[in-house]
């Protein structure tokens, strides 16, 4: 029967381990000096050697003939472990064998004398998989096991481990082997193996590994499954269900651009040719990281990532920060549901939105901080009454130069932004009486009861009208409900006021999608951490403020005909529109 290439080729000593040296270091002088403890705690990530090393030391330390710290392959006990016949190695799998019940069989036999070897040694591999009460039940043996037993522990999830039972063990924490170590190895089985293959897809696979060393001769044993010839790395990306950094850079531009069809054709696309999207997301993340990391450290990158092909993108560092914090948000949803298309369409097309609007602010920032270089407000009004003569007589000629427009501009940028900042203010007046309103009948049952509804605000993502209020909805974090008053918290609070600058199209959007209404407000989490800790420590009363303000008026300014007109009365003459 055929055996798979990790099994096969599993270490059997410790000089064959592939990485880890600390650990295989630390071991062999235990053994060495005849320190061996009790119970050992085996942490890291899968396929880096945990459960391997833990059978190597089993058989080690049962060998009656060691040579040095090699085991001697002769003896009865080394020859019942090669047979798979060494009843002193108990081998138990946590993940389904986690109740009390099976522990406390543990512990009813580990009084008895090993068989054949000096030690009888206990593996319980996914150990976090266990119980409250078998950790309990285990406690008291794990502290004092009799001279005969060992126990080593391992998992990949060591912060589930209770801090008692972690006092109990030494503790080794295993690392991502290198991807050169992996590489290396690779070369080494496909040689023996006599598998053909290219250097940039043994490159690739060594890569895809991300320091599993399992992982990637269980995908070098399913590359060479699929083809007969002489494997390349488009095969490597067929099989795994990734993508060539190539096409993930075509699916990068087409997200900068803001080319929505391409993007959803390319998704479609790799849909329906059987593509993990999920890997897909992973893949860009680290197309993006680093491109990021080239940008800030172009030495440093090109010393630690040889085998990534260097691309010259105008992105900015801040977009390239949101589009990898927004794509692991969606990671983690992808995880938990069932359509992963509908998660990664809804997520590309908020990072579009996001650098749509992020580009029209850059613009406007840029514009109105050429104004106010010139002066306030005030100056240049005095400086349009000055000019008001020259100004008339150019219009009477029906002649406008340069000089003319400029002024014009000036003037009706600096009203508009005296009327977003009376926006603000007003705004500012709404948010504090909204968090209050919120906070007076706090209820913590809505809340989660309204996390779980606001998943319908999904399906108006690709809806013209909202599609802009319902990403940056889902892109901020439900914090607190109460009288019908919604709190979002975002990161920042630049994002909390482009929130809150849009609570009437959202409270539309709200209503349309559950037939009720609802006040939404947003804050960001520094402002929120003040609020929380105020309303937790109750360092401040929060009593319902009659809430009779008018929306609709407040955001009326906004309409630019509306805007003109205001401009027009206030300079009379001195401005004309075409």
């Amino acid at each position: 029967m055929y055996q798979a290439l990790y099994r096969k080729y599993r270490p059997n000593t410790f000089d064959e381990v592939v990485g880890q040296k600390i650990v295989i270091q630390t071991l062999k002088n235990a053994i060495k000096n005849n320190k061996l403890s009790h119970a050992y705690l085996f942490a890291g990530p899968r396929g880096t050697g945990k459960t391997s090393i833990a059978k190597i030391l089993a058989k080690t330390i049962n060998c009656t003939n060691l040579k040095g710290t090699n085991p001697c392959n002769k003896c009865v006990n080394c020859t019942q472990y090669n047979n798979k016949q060494m009843i002193d190695i108990i081998e138990i799998d946590a993940a389904s064998n986690n109740g009390v019940d099976e522990i406390r069989e543990l512990k009813s036999k580990v009084n008895l004398v090993p068989n054949t070897g000096k030690y009888k040694i206990y593996i319980i591999d996914e150990v976090h998989m266990l119980s409250t009460g078998a950790f309990n039940a285990l406690l008291k043996t794990l502290e004092e096991p009799p001279s005969h037993i060992v126990f080593v522990l391992a998992t990949t999830e060591p912060q589930k481990i209770p801090a008692t039972i972690l006092s109990r063990c030494q503790r080794f924490d295993f690392k991502k082997i290198p991807d050169q170590l992996i590489l290396d190895h690779l070369k080494q089985v496909t040689k023996k193996e006599k598998i053909k293959i290219t250097d940039d897809a043994i490159t690739e696979i060594a890569r895809l590994a991300d320091g599993g060393m399992r992982d990637a001769l269980s995908m070098l044993d399913q590359v060479s499954s699929f083809t007969e010839d002489k494997i390349t790395v488009s095969e490597v990306h067929e099989v795994n269900g990734t993508l060539e950094q190539s096409k993930i850079k075509k699916f990068v531009e087409y997200l900068l651009e803001s080319d929505v069809a391409n993007v959803l054709k390319i998704i479609d696309q790799y849909n329906h040719d059987g593509k993990n999207l999920a890997k897909l997301i992973e893949e860009i993340m680290l197309f993006l990281k680093n491109l990021l990391l080239y940008k800030q450290a172009p030495t440093y990158f090109k010393e630690n990532n040889s085998n990534f092909e260097i691309y010259d993108m105008s992105i900015d560092d801040n977009y390239i920060i949101n589009c990898i914090e927004v794509f692991n948000e969606s990671l983690n949803i992808m995880k938990k549901t069932i359509n992963q298309k509908i998660i990664l369409e809804t997520t590309v097309i908020k990072l579009i939105n996001m650098n749509n609007v992020s580009d029209t602010q850059n613009n406007n920032l840029e514009k109105k901080s050429e104004i106010f270089k010139q002066g306030d407000l005030k100056t240049l009004i005095n400086k349009n009454s000055n000019n008001k003569k020259e100004l008339k007589k150019k219009e009477n000629s029906k002649i406008e130069d340069n000089e003319t427009l400029n002024i014009k501009k000036e003037i009706e940028n600096v009203i508009l932004e005296s009327v977003n900042n009376e926006i603000k203010e007003k705004l500012k007046n709404i948010k504090k009486i909204r968090i209050n309103n919120a906070l007076s009948d706090f209820n913590k049952k809505k809340l989660i009861e309204f996390k779980e509804k606001l998943e319908d605000v999904r399906n108006l993502i690709l809806d013209p009208e909202y599609n802009y209020e319902a990403s940056m909805l889902l892109d901020g974090k439900l914090k607190a409900i109460g009288n019908d008053y919604l709190i979002f918290v975002y990161d920042t609070e630049h994002i909390s006021d482009l929130f809150n600058e849009k609570i009437l199209n959202i409270e539309k959007m709200l209503k349309n999608i559950y037939h009720k209404e609802y006040k939404v407000i947003s804050t960001y989490l520094e402002e929120w951490n003040i609020i929380k800790k105020e309303f937790n420590n109750k360092e401040k009363e929060f009593i319902f403020i009659e809430d009779n303000i008018n929306l609709d008026e407040i955001f009326k300014n906004n309409n630019e005909e509306e805007e003109k007109n205001d401009i027009e009365q206030l300079f009379d003459d001195i401005v004309e529109y075409n």
